[in-house]
């Protein structure tokens, strides 16, 4: 079922299914939505209850139109504002890419909130990003994401996508992603992805049972995952051979069996 609350400034669109003692919170990341999980949300749901919520700037979360309204921390910030008003706590948590940059960073406030971590091909470090290339700015505010992304050569899991979802699901998600994401939140939000500050020196702080998932092909994202399992105390890493940065599309059986294994070993 779909909702709408306001928590502080943000109208956050967000929806549930399942019911159960036990939430598990899926995070999506930059650029993405809440739908970026739409093939599982069902399936996990039964013995225990499943939410996501569009972050704000992004899905149909509240757009502010400013710079100023977005860094990781603010949506840190949400985030932990959401879990507190939709659920008792401690929960499971995903958090996929940016948004598992955003759960490290409310973990690291908050660690009672959290019953355990999935942290999916995202980092805790620098990716190696100095801020958006020349001109991208002006790009996205006057033609928009999708234009702006259209003129970009296209990504090899998006070739696979459009083979396993076929070209009118992939045009529609496009659209339907970039189209809602506020301009101001990618110009904002680029440079922390890609450039910003380390967290690898508070690992050692996160102490709830944490799975760290990344994709064999996801380049970008290897040696930082390795680096977070390292990090985290009594952290598993796992790799899903073949995949790219978005797992739960291109592989979700193994996607599915990992996260499954995690949530049976967690206490």
């Amino acid at each position: 079922m779909d909702y709408n609350k306001r928590i502080g400034d943000v109208d956050v669109a967000w929806e549930e299914h399942g019911s159960g003692p036990e939430t598990l919170c899926l995070v999506h990341g930059f650029t993405g939505a809440r739908v970026d999980f739409e093939d599982h949300l069902q399936g996990l749901a039964g013995p225990r209850r499943v939410v996501a919520a569009d972050h704000r700037g992004h899905g149909e979360s509240t757009n502010f139109g400013t710079a100023e309204a977005y860094s990781l921390d603010i949506l840190a910030e949400d985030l932990l504002a959401f879990v507190d008003s939709v659920s008792e706590v401690p929960v499971d948590i995903l958090g996929h890419s940016m948004g598992g940059m955003v759960v490290l960073r409310a973990v690291l406030r908050r660690p009672e909130v959290f019953r355990s971590l999935i942290l999916m091909d995202t980092a805790a470090e620098s990716l190696g990003g100095v801020g958006l290339p020349p001109g991208l700015d002006r790009l996205a505010r006057t033609q928009g994401l999708l234009a702006m992304n259209r003129k970009m050569p296209p990504l090899p899991e998006s070739v696979r996508m459009r083979e396993i979802y076929g070209d009118e699901w992939f045009e529609e998600n496009q659209e339907y992603r970039l189209m809602h994401m506020d301009p101001e939140a990618f110009i904002a939000l680029f440079p922390e992805v890609f450039g910003g500050p380390s967290l690898l020196d508070r690992l050692g702080e996160i102490s709830v049972p944490t799975t760290v998932l990344v994709g064999s092909q996801d380049a970008p994202f290897m040696a930082p995952s390795r680096n977070l399992a390292e990090g985290i105390p009594n952290a598993r890493l796992e790799q899903i051979e073949g995949a790219w940065h978005s797992p739960q599309r291109t592989h979700p059986e193994i996607w599915r069996k990992v996260l499954d294994a995690h949530l049976m070993r967690r206490p």
